[in-house]
């Protein structure tokens, strides 16, 4: 286990540079494994290097290619991709004449580009040398990621997070999706943080990470479900309940939001955001508390079902009993608004159908 924690996990520093590398020279329509490879020997360049006197060999250590190293990561990689599509955009390039292969002429083209891109980054650790940090893992890590950490993973960030989600949803966008381009980062941290921890034999530190949100509160949906299938009384709103049910196994929860529906619904707003509030606020508890373990850092996917999320994510079977409770809170927090939206539907379909 622990060669495979060492050549993945630990690793994910690394792998997102070449990632965002890849990516961002694909989307420039230029070479994207030319990209991640400048991208990938960038991250590596300002990486401190160790050195065994007593075996004479130079090493690079695994505390910075990590998690760790994300938001080196991130910024390095974009950084050295920038620069290189940016001179190859300007045509500061060899220029071979049009009777030189491809092949040949390609590897000519992204030298010079290439070349300044390292020179940039290189640059980069030598000033960083300079400084009290010693290098640019230690002071993104000091200065940005761990005061982030600790302000983002912490309850107060999170309903903050949350209820800006589930407004997100409430104007027909996803909010998961835009929430996670900023939270992502973080929350994937303090799930690598946590399962380093467990790999150790420690114990797991953080509660807020990606699988606390995916396997405990993503769900709160499922209560909204509850609510529609087995109280309402109007057709469509019995109806919409019953054949979500399927979807919310595995965390689906368009056919709710959207055939409700859920967005622009002023009925709906107040539970549709306090029920998530309620789910992080209850989850914590029981974690705080230590009634409930804390997520391991076990990275399990998003349409894992209720139940069977919260024994993975926890390792116990209390994970699962914490879902069943926010889910029981939940539908309680629903019932009396949709009880008042499902009046109204269940006038308008007698209307429809000529009924007083």
């Amino acid at each position: 286990m622990d060669a495979i924690s060492s050549a993945t996990l630990s690793l994910i520093g690394m792998f997102l540079a070449g990632a965002i590398g890849y990516y961002y020279s694909k989307r420039e329509n230029e070479a994207p494994l030319l990209g991640m490879i400048i991208a990938l020997s960038s991250f590596l360049v300002v990486t401190p290097m160790g050195y065994n006197e007593e075996a004479g060999f130079a090493f690079v250590p695994l505390t910075w290619l990590g998690g760790q190293g994300l938001f080196t990561a991130m910024i390095i990689g974009f950084l050295s991709s920038f620069v290189y599509i940016k001179l190859i955009k300007s045509n500061f390039t060899i220029k071979m004449p049009d009777s030189v292969p491809p092949m040949v002429s390609e590897p000519f083209r992204a030298l010079i580009p290439s070349f300044c891109a390292f020179m940039v980054i290189a640059a980069i650790r030598y000033m960083m040398g300079f400084t009290p940090w010693g290098d640019i893992h230690t002071f993104f890590f000091e200065v940005v990621q761990k005061p982030m950490t600790v302000l983002g993973a912490s309850l107060p960030a999170s309903i903050i997070v949350v209820i800006i989600i589930q407004v997100l949803w409430f104007m027909g966008l996803h909010g998961q999706n835009i929430a996670g381009a900023v939270m992502t980062p973080i929350w994937t941290a303090t799930m690598v943080a946590n399962q380093s921890a467990v790999l150790n034999g420690q114990a797991p530190e953080h509660i807020f990470t990606g699988q606390f949100f995916t396997g405990f509160i993503w769900m709160q949906f499922c209560s909204l479900i509850i609510a529609c299938a087995f109280f309402a009384k109007s057709s469509q709103l019995k109806t919409v309940g019953k054949i979500s049910i399927g979807s919310a196994c595995f965390n689906i929860s368009e056919p709710i939001v959207f055939g409700s529906p859920v967005v622009l619904n002023f009925t709906l707003l107040i539970p549709w955001v306090l029920t998530m509030v309620v789910y992080v606020i209850v989850t914590w508890l029981f974690m705080y508390t230590g009634i409930c373990p804390l997520p391991l850092g076990t990275d399990i996917p998003w349409t894992c079902p209720p139940l069977i999320s919260g024994w993975l994510i926890t390792g116990s079977f209390m994970g699962a009993i914490v879902q069943i409770i926010n889910v029981i809170i939940g539908t309680f927090i629903y019932l009396p608004f949709v009880k008042v939206y499902d009046k109204q539907l269940l006038k308008a379909e007698k209307e429809s159908h000529g009924e007083e």
